[in-house]
């Protein structure tokens, strides 16, 4: 187990049985280091419709990948969640084969979007060669599909994913999705970003179609039928809660139909 904690002064390393308290760290990361020598990088983040935690839950969950480490920061909510009565930290590191994943249960604050990718990045390439970033979340349209939006840090990476997703004229990605993106800019990582169309709280379906994407692309085998039948025993549920919203004075990010999309 390597204990990190990366403060203002960057790349400090101890080694300990025992996570220290650090007051001035901005990012404390415990974990084992990565098993491969070469790693692609998957990250999935609670944002509009939960889209991208559901999916790379889901995709941890099936494949039955392996958790190595947490990351804890005074950027993120003050959580602890537990499932099944076992308590574990919000934002964590899981991997299997060369596949290192980063899920979070908790939404990263503006204050955390630069920050903790930085970190991250920097605790990542320092023990393993990143060689691809791959990033899911949601984003509202207003339409009622889920249409899979992508871009990409390079013209490679486009000519990779335009037969697996749309390619917009303009698609202005923020929050922590965004931020992992212009990281992967700085590090000369090429990277990825899917953006699946959603307008509910909770959007397993729009989960299941990101998924498919990124199954397709690197060749995981998922069965999402479970993701679709989860999604049609709340639907009734989550339409109500849309056109609660859609009645109410909040407007979608983009009005359905336009070439620039936020995410």
């Amino acid at each position: 187990m390597e204990i990190s904690s990366s403060g203002l002064s960057a790349g400090t390393v101890q080694k300990s049985n025992t996570m220290h308290a650090d007051v001035d760290a901005i990012v404390r990361i415990s974990s084992e280091i990565p098993s491969s020598k070469e790693s692609i990088l998957i990250a999935g983040f609670p944002g509009s419709g939960l889209v991208g935690s559901i999916a790379i839950q889901y995709l941890v969950d099936t494949l039955a990948f392996t958790h190595i480490g947490d990351v804890v920061s005074p950027l993120l909510p003050s959580a602890s969640l537990a499932g099944e009565g076992l308590a574990q930290a919000p934002l964590r590191l899981y991997e299997k084969g060369n596949i290192l994943i980063v899920l979070s249960d908790v939404p990263i604050p503006d204050g955390g979007s630069y920050i903790i990718p930085a970190k991250l990045l920097e605790w990542l390439c320092a023990r393993t060669t990143i060689t691809e970033i791959v990033v899911i979340g949601g984003v509202i349209t207003g339409g009622t599909g889920e249409r899979v939006f992508g871009a990409a840090t390079t013209k490679e990476g486009i000519e990779k994913i335009k037969e697996s997703c749309l390619i917009l004229p303009a698609l202005n990605i923020t929050g922590i999705t965004g931020g992992f993106l212009t990281e992967a800019c700085m590090w000369k990582i090429p990277a990825t970003g899917f953006l699946v169309e959603t307008n509910y709280d909770v959007d397993s379906r729009a989960a299941a179609a990101g998924l498919n994407v990124i199954s397709s692309l690197y060749n995981f085998e998922i069965d999402t039928l479970p993701l679709i039948t989860q999604a049609n025993s709340i639907e009734p549920m989550l339409q109500k809660l849309a056109d609660d919203v859609k009645n109410s004075n909040v407007q979608p990010a983009t009005p359905f139909g336009q070439d620039m999309m936020f995410g």
